[in-house]
């Protein structure tokens, strides 16, 4: 997952990522991450400067590489842009199947692990609306709805469907076209 980091970096950022999923921020400490890291707690310290920049730092980290740059430009054609969004965050979903549901909570018990340096999701959230934003400019969506809450209304029911997935034990099938019909269904702004 952190391949582009060095390896007592990686094995840091990966080890206080389980930590946080399995004990929750506060019950994660910085010697049981260095611990099962295979490095001393100094190391940690000197390389994060406390327990909220280490897992600021994991959170950070957690968007694989090249997450970022798959996210579609504001230029791509409508259709084709929301089926390379849909499919960026649909490999984020599954590259973090056993972790997500449990970080997405502890962000919401914890939003200052959330704050300070840019993050990548929040990075890519940013792109996604500019995307609908640069759509409703074009006059291919209604410009009823703030191009934030067009962003929510397509990735809001894809975390939900993964998270419900998950809590039940399934996995639910998506048709990643039939999907961005359907939230485009009564978006379209005048053609």
């Amino acid at each position: 997952m952190y391949l582009h980091k060095a390896p007592a970096e990686a094995r840091l950022l990966q080890a206080a990522l389980e930590l946080l999923a399995e004990r929750g921020y506060r019950g994660a400490t910085t010697k049981e991450v260095a611990r099962r890291a295979g490095v001393s707690e100094v190391t940690l310290f000197r390389r994060f400067g406390s327990k909220e920049g280490l897992f600021k730092a994991a959170l950070s980290a957690f968007v694989p590489q090249g997450f970022l740059e798959r996210l579609p430009r504001e230029t791509a054609p409508l259709e084709e842009g929301l089926g390379e969004l849909l499919a960026a965050y649909l490999d984020l979903l599954e590259a973090h199947r056993a972790l997500l549901p449990k970080l997405l909570s502890e962000l919401l018990r914890h939003p200052e692990l959330g704050q300070g340096e840019a993050l990548p999701l929040r990075t890519a959230m940013g792109q996604a609306v500019a995307l609908f934003r640069a759509k409703q400019e074009e006059g291919l969506l209604r410009k009823d709805e703030p191009p934030e809450e067009l962003a929510l209304a397509f990735l809001g029911p894809l975390f939900a469907r993964f998270l419900l997935g998950e809590a039940l034990g399934v996995r639910l099938p998506l048709d990643p076209e039939a999907y961005v019909r359907g939230y485009l269904e009564g978006r379209y702004g005048a053609r």
